[in-house]
């Protein structure tokens, strides 16, 4: 699928020179593409958080954009590349779930191995995929190349169940899936599942009600708001919910939601 855009998510940070390298081989390749930084702050081999934040951005990404997503702990082993396709965008990534919850916002429709050397550097490093295969491949893939010729087909690629919160009664419980850089503890509840009324209950701190706008907390005042990824979130007004409470991914949620 031919594209202007290739866009990039990584845990790769801004320390060392892998994003810069990895640019410089797209464009050596394709000089024509425009890249967009989607974040390279995931938390080193947090796969999960990749696959939220993979989830949470695609949407918005231009339309047929081609997406490399890079949490790669077991970059050299014998886990694959993969390309896939959904209903209006592309993505490399490892064959690790990191693509697993783009199915909640778009379908994806076909799934490859990446195996075709043509599409990689002449030299492979067993450490660097991300730029010996994921970066050419996609700068080639932009120009159009043809789907068929990227790999065989393969639909047996590695899932991470999406963590949808279950009801009892009135109640539900859900959990944390990430922590932003402000602190803010964001869970798997969506806005229709809350009301202005709901009761929540995170890390025995009791949080009644939501707040429209972080700023509409009053100091210190533990609140929850619908963020924009349209969940649940929790936070501190100018302070860190996560450090002050202890927050750590997948540590549980109660909601009694018709209050």
């Amino acid at each position: 699928m031919k594209t202007k855009f290739v866009c990039l998510l990584t845990d790769f940070g801004e320390f060392d020179p892998f994003v810069g390298i990895m640019k410089s081989v797209i464009y050596s390749k394709n000089q024509g593409l425009k890249i967009i930084d989607i974040t390279h702050s995931i938390p080193p081999q947090d796969v999960r958080t990749g696959a939220f934040y993979l989830m949470s951005s695609i949407s918005y990404m231009p339309e047929k954009s081609l997406i490399i997503a890079v949490v790669d702990p077991e970059v050299g082993t014998g886990r694959s590349i993969i390309w896939a396709k959904t209903e209006n965008h592309q993505i490399i990534a490892p064959d690790n779930g990191i693509i697993s919850w783009v199915g909640e916002k778009e379908k994806i429709l076909e799934t490859r191995i990446i195996t075709n050397d043509k599409l990689f550097l002449d030299k492979i490093s067993s450490t660097f995929h991300a730029r010996d295969i994921m970066a050419p491949a996609a700068a080639l893939i932009a120009k159009g190349f043809k789907e068929e010729n990227i790999g065989p087909l393969y639909s047996d690629y590695r899932k991470i169940d999406f963590p949808h919160p279950k009801r009892v009664g009135n109640s539900l419980t859900g959990e944390i899936i990430a922590i932003d850089r402000f602190g803010n503890a964001i869970t798997n509840i969506a806005k229709e599942y809350v009301t202005p009324k709901s009761i929540f209950n995170i890390s025995n701190v009791l949080i009644k009600g939501l707040t429209l706008t972080y700023a509409m907390g009053q100091a210190n005042e533990e609140i929850a708001v619908i963020g924009s990824y349209d969940l649940v979130e929790f936070s501190i007004k100018n302070g860190n919910f996560s450090k002050t409470h202890n927050i750590t991914i997948a540590m549980p949620v109660e909601v009694i939601v018709n209050i």
